[in-house]
């Protein structure tokens, strides 16, 4: 076939031509569709820890000064999109983010960020159902998985995506009705397996996954998910619940209270309900989600710790459209964040280039700037972190460019 010669010159001159649009080439049974995705940014923080001394945002670390404005880029993916026939897509994409995020030359190593394929049927009444196969995210972690980075209504992302929020290669069935969708995920376990020591005589257990999604009506059933909706006229109003266990995943470091010397077993349950609502100018979020996550050791069935999680996060922004066609959107987000529900803990903000604050509370106050709606956005965010307990605070300041199409 003459389009299977020229597929991939195609496709890379495509992703090298400064564009608004991404390009699509087809014929009548395939189609590859090329995308790109650049976040450009710059940083001003300043940071106290727990003992009142300087901290260092980008390097997460105390007794270190923060440069006086940090340059990186937060995203670098290329995309590509593939149709064939009626029923199957499937998605393979390329990234290298976080670029000089924490230092000069660091993250600029590629790597495969998703490699997937998915068969859907149609139904009658605007049903469907699919099976997907691949490296993907489970559809569990609203914040994480089903909101993608450029529809974001703040630079950053919030505390509730790192709470059970994974990329593995899995099997995902969905079921689409106009007023609900069901999906369920069964995928290999965090990190793959250790093998050595006791855990060579251990078997790893799934990650298994349910989410629903619902509305009260088809006319407000959001079917493609977004933290902004631009000013634009409608309305929309999702409520889901997700469950998710990931268990026995095996490993001998990494684990609280666990010598690095010892194997362990770790298990992760997590569960959560969210609201999103859009109505013309405004768009809404809620959402609770609470983790827990036990790790025994492999060889004597000892527990080494056994910690409970809980983020709650709230945000609204209004969107001003202007008369050439362009958006300003101010929007604030509030934030409790608490890593371990037992303990009152004096954390400092957080590792090495954190978007989110450890245990404590968190303010972010923004406003978005759309050239072209979420293809083409400028993002300027104020986030204020103050720790649970002790004296450790953050200010900072993120001004971020997004390029996506």
């Amino acid at each position: 076939m003459q389009l299977s010669k020229i597929l991939s010159a195609l496709a890379l001159l495509g992703a090298a031509i400064p564009s608004t649009y991404a390009l699509s080439i087809k014929d009548d049974t395939v189609k590859l569709g090329v995308g790109i995705r650049i976040q450009t940014r710059a940083t001003i923080a300043d940071a106290t820890d727990s003992a009142g001394g300087e901290f260092s945002v980008q390097s997460g670390t105390s007794a270190s000064k923060n440069d006086p404005i940090d340059f990186s880029i937060r995203r670098s993916r290329l995309y590509l999109k593939i149709g064939y026939g009626d029923n199957w897509k499937g998605e393979l994409a390329f990234s290298a983010d976080n670029i000089d995020n924490t230092g000069s030359n660091t993250g600029r190593a590629l790597s495969v960020r998703y490699a997937w394929a998915k068969r859907t049927w149609k139904m009658e009444g605007d049903m469907s159902h699919a099976i997907a196969f691949g490296l993907m995210k489970p559809y569990n972690n609203p914040s994480d998985s089903a909101m993608s980075s450029s529809r974001t209504l703040f630079p950053t992302e919030n505390a509730a995506s790192g709470l059970a929020g994974y990329r593995e290669v899995g099997l995902e069935y969905s079921f689409n009705h106009p007023l609900f969708s069901i999906t369920l995920d069964a995928f290999q376990n965090e990190a793959g397996a250790d093998a050595s020591g006791d855990n060579l005589g251990e078997t790893e257990g799934f990650l298994l996954g349910a989410r629903a999604e619902f509305s009260f009506s088809p006319e407000w059933f959001i079917a493609k998910r977004s933290e902004s909706f631009l000013g634009k006229e409608g309305h929309g109003l999702n409520i889901g619940i997700s469950a998710l266990q990931n268990s026995d995943a095996e490993g001998n470091t990494g684990a609280t209270g666990t010598p690095a010397s010892t194997d362990f077993q770790r298990t992760t349950m997590a569960y959560g309900i969210d609201a999103m609502l859009w109505y013309n100018n405004i768009s809404a979020y809620l959402e609770f989600r609470t983790m827990n996550v036990v790790t025994d050791g492999t060889a004597s069935g000892t527990e080494f710790s056994d910690v409970d999680s809980e983020v709650i996060v709230a945000q609204v922004g209004y969107a001003f459209p202007l008369a050439n066609g362009c958006v300003i959107e101010p929007a604030v987000r509030f934030q409790m964040i608490d890593n371990n529900t037992d303990a009152d803990e004096t954390p400092n903000y957080g590792s090495a280039a954190a978007e989110v604050g450890n245990s404590g509370t968190q303010i972010d106050l923004g406003v978005n700037y759309y050239l072209n709606g979420h293809d083409n956005k400028i993002q300027l965010a104020l986030q204020l972190w103050e720790a649970e307990e002790g004296d450790a605070d953050a200010t900072i300041i993120r001004l971020q460019h997004q390029l996506n199409f």
